[in-house]
Order: structure tokens, then sequence, then C-alpha cells
């Protein structure tokens, strides 16, 4: 459980570290590249960690 919570959290990090980025640089955000630098992030995350006992 704590491996997802993790994963959540990373992909909130993420998203709204892209987006302070975008907002920084351009005046706007758009939320479909943080929504999907986040979901990256978290798909990264997931496979990249290995997992206990294996």
């Amino acid at each position: 459980m704590h491996r997802y919570v993790k994963l959540l959290l990373y992909g909130l990090l993420a998203f709204a570290v892209f987006s302070g980025i975008s907002f920084a640089v351009g005046g706007r955000v758009n939320w479909v590249l943080a929504v999907a630098t986040a979901a990256g992030v978290m798909i990264a995350y997931f496979f990249a960690i290995p997992r206990r006992g294996r």
C-alpha cells in the first residue's frame, strides 16, 4: 500500500512542478501536458522501482 501512495505523491509532485514551470515560462499552463507528464512519471516509477520479494 505504501508503494502506491508514494506513486501518487510522485505523480502529484510532477504535476505541480510541470504546472509551475509552464506558468513561469509562458504565463499559461497546458493542462493536457501536465497530466501526461504526471502519468508518465507514475508509470516510469511503477516499472523502475524493484518490488520486494523478487
